[in-house]
């Protein structure tokens, strides 16, 4: 655990279906904005950072250090908060505090008792996930970031289940995972809505618990644990070739 950061942060999340914006002055959130309308993040971040600003009556010249989620989640929101991150901070030569979209989520829960599982939707039957343990004492990580199918994720649980630790479902991901979870006889508790998705709160509350990394502008760079669809299209379809070559030749 870490001592609240001392400055004026803005901070912002662009990695699921929702977005995030606000402002930390001395380790207290001074103004915070969530949209959930559907809208694309490149139409809504812009916006919601000036709300931030203007709601804690400061602008960006008074900003120390950009804090943001970067991953894994959507690969094209990631793209667009690390892009409008690293053009903030380079005009001002702010760091910046990368934060894992997990951790974030996590921490938007702090104070369940038990097992904290975020889970984004990653397509193809896979998940975004971590675990966390969320005790009295604070949250303490159990693995990395990773992309997990649901069968694996699911007998990872039951184990925790079986030591009588409460299981908390939150993220984007958590009504396709739930279903499968009821389908495999898993008992879990599904997080209300105001904290099943990151906020700003969740990201300074990682940011303060010292769940980050300090990067320069240059330095940073987005976590998508696995390669953009356009990329995975274009190897599924050169090992076709590859395949249809080899399949003419023999």
């Amino acid at each position: 655990m870490t001592e609240n950061i001392k400055q004026t942060v803005l901070a912002f999340d662009t990695s699921g279906l929702t977005g995030a914006a606000g402002v930390m002055a001395d380790g207290k959130v001074i103004s915070s904005a969530f949209s959930n309308s559907g809208l694309t993040h490149s139409k809504t971040l812009l916006p919601a950072i000036e709300k931030v600003l203007y709601e804690a009556q400061t602008d960006m010249k008074n900003i120390d250090k950009i804090a943001l989620t970067v991953g894994p989640g959507s690969f094209t929101g990631v793209k667009i908060g690390v892009s409008t991150a690293k053009g903030l901070a380079f005009v001002r030569n702010l760091p910046c505090i990368a934060v894992s979209s997990m951790a974030a989520l996590a921490f938007g829960a702090k104070g369940f008792d038990g097992i904290i599982c975020p889970v984004s939707d990653a397509r193809r039957g896979m998940f975004y996930n971590a675990l966390f343990l969320s005790e009295k004492s604070g949250i303490s990580r159990l693995c990395e970031d990773r992309q997990i199918d649901a069968k694996e994720l699911i007998s990872e649980l039951l184990t925790y289940s079986e030591n009588s630790k409460s299981i908390l479902i939150i993220g984007d991901g958590a009504d396709i995972f739930e279903k499968k979870c009821e389908e495999a006889a898993l008992s879990t508790i599904r997080a209300a809505q105001n904290v099943s998705f990151i906020h700003a709160e969740g990201i300074f509350e990682a940011v303060n618990a010292g769940f980050y990394e300090e990067k320069t502008a240059g330095e940073l760079t987005a976590v998508y644990l696995r390669p953009p669809q356009a990329e995975r299209e274009r190897l599924e379809r050169l090992a076709a070739e590859q395949k249809q070559t080899e399949k003419e030749n023999n």
